[in-house]
């Protein structure tokens, strides 16, 4: 940290800032003398940091609206380094089975450690994924956006390090699947979203669970009859 410029370290404090309290893709950030008065720099400091995030691809700065949370999260386009493993529909069962390891446990601290404002946002998520599904459009976006939020609810800084696990068994199974779970991913969003309501570690811990037991047997059952929505 000795070694970092001032920008770089403000960069940091304002990623701390969005991974502490929990800004959701496309969220707009404070302006410059805001954020400069909250890190105790200069505006032109917080302008350098603010371009520091944006080519690590973490905010975006629309001219003339303002800077906000981009929806690429900092990860790039292959952030675990799985491009060269080309058992593709191995790789998604491996990467359900990492999932099954963190995110339940995930999710009950996002039960027992959500804000109000949270639990808000989340719903508005879960409504915008029903109505993509009722309208046959692509709801993958927000199926990521929906798991990354209720990480963020955990508030433990580390599960941000863990998100490019989750997001891309979420990706490889749009692109190289291309089959859906459907009415059961709507409702089983649905059930977590009531267990994190209801402040219900175990509840939500077990929805979490169903739903990702869910997504492995469904691979099984594509492997055996081939693409289908179930």
């Amino acid at each position: 940290m000795q070694h970092k410029s001032l920008p770089e370290r403000t960069a940091d404090a304002i990623c701390d800032m969005l991974y502490r309290e929990n800004y959701r893709v496309g969220a707009k950030l404070p302006g410059e003398q805001k954020l400069a008065q909250m890190m105790e720099v200069s505006r032109n400091t917080v302008r350098q940091s603010i371009r520091i995030l944006a080519e690590r691809g973490v905010l975006e700065v629309e001219r003339g609206a303002g800077t906000f949370v981009s929806a690429k999260l900092g990860m790039s386009e292959d952030p675990l380094g799985l491009s060269m493993i080309t058992d593709k529909e191995r790789l998604i069962q491996d990467l359900l089975e990492v999932r099954l390891l963190i995110e339940p446990r995930i999710a009950a601290l996002a039960a027992e450690r959500r804000t109000a404002g949270e639990l808000s946002q989340l719903k508005d998520i879960c409504v915008r994924l029903e109505r993509a599904y009722g309208r046959g459009e692509n709801y993958y976006e927000l199926d990521m956006e929906f798991h990354t939020f209720l990480a963020g609810c955990s508030k433990n800084l580390v599960v941000h390090s863990l998100l490019p696990a989750i997001c891309q068994t979420i990706i490889l199974q749009e692109s190289v699947i291309r089959a859906r779970m459907g009415r059961q991913t709507i409702l089983a969003h649905r059930r977590i979203c009531e267990a994190v309501a209801k402040g219900s570690g175990s509840e939500a811990r077990d929805a979490m669970m169903v739903h990702l037991v869910q997504n492995q047997e469904r691979m099984l059952r594509q492997g055996e009859h081939g693409n289908r929505e179930y």
